[in-house]
């Protein structure tokens, strides 16, 4: 049973981090609340838009009306290749008040401090540069210059950003859509960069997981790209199901 103040853990992977919000239906259906959200990455920008009150199907909705040409914006630097800005118009539109405390339900959001080397946490004063700094995926996107520091994506140290929680909630809910493929076969350097990456962040996450109450992670995303936002619905589907699966196996 799943009882007392929950947390909610979200963590990075771009696209597939829709799948979160295939678990939120999920956890609504079962009546499991939802008193607090710590997120990184695409668990930020999914947490911050269910915190402001949007349902799993708006939220949805929402992130298909972007296209992946929408994405591609060009930075011309040599830091990275997109501008992580069609982001922050995109938070100014669907959530409004650019402020932790407007929100229904307390969020922390995780960012990698690049210059110090340390996850910094944010969760109260302004919100859309914290969950920029947090999404902004290395080599990807130019990196986000915020009160003196430069960020990249709070995955890279801590997919999994639990510590917020532990200390304030009787149980921790985890969802996890970064998992990466047992088979692997590189066909460019690109690829063995991107691979390396994903190794290093499933690693952060493991030193995590035994963190949390429950950890679900659904099996399939692997193949997903981490902008294909052609595959939302299925994607949503796949996060559904696997939480919808874990909570009944579990009796609750």
């Amino acid at each position: 049973m799943i009882t007392g103040k929950v947390g909610l853990v979200l963590s990075g992977g771009g696209a597939r981090g829709i799948a979160h919000l295939g678990l939120i239906k999920a956890m609504e259906e079962h009546k499991i609340p939802i008193d607090m959200i710590s997120g990184t990455s695409a668990g930020a920008i999914i947490g911050a838009l269910y915190a402001s009150g949007h349902s799993t199907e708006t939220i949805l909705g929402m992130i298909k009306s972007v296209s992946t040409y929408q994405l591609l914006s060009p930075a011309y630097s040599l830091k990275g290749v997109l501008k992580i800005e069609v982001l922050m118009k995109f938070l100014r539109k669907y959530i409004g008040k650019d402020s932790f405390e407007a929100l229904q339900i307390p969020l922390t959001v995780a960012a990698t401090n690049i210059n110090r080397g340390v996850t910094d946490f944010f969760s109260t004063g302004e919100m859309y540069q914290a969950i920029c700094a947090s999404a902004c995926i290395p080599v990807l996107f130019h990196p986000v210059e915020w009160k003196g520091y430069s960020y990249i994506d709070g995955g890279i140290l801590n997919n999994l950003p639990v510590e917020p929680l532990i200390s304030k909630c009787d149980v921790i809910v985890a969802s996890h859509t970064n998992p990466i493929m047992d088979e692997f076969q590189p066909r460019n350097a690109r690829q063995v960069m991107e691979r390396a990456l994903m190794m290093s962040i499933v690693c952060n996450v493991e030193v995590r997981k035994e963190k949390c109450d429950h950890f679900i992670e659904p099996s399939d995303l692997g193949g997903y790209n981490v902008l294909d936002l052609r595959s939302a619905d299925d994607i949503f589907e796949k996060g559904y199901a696997a939480a919808s699966e874990y909570f009944q196996r579990i009796g609750y």
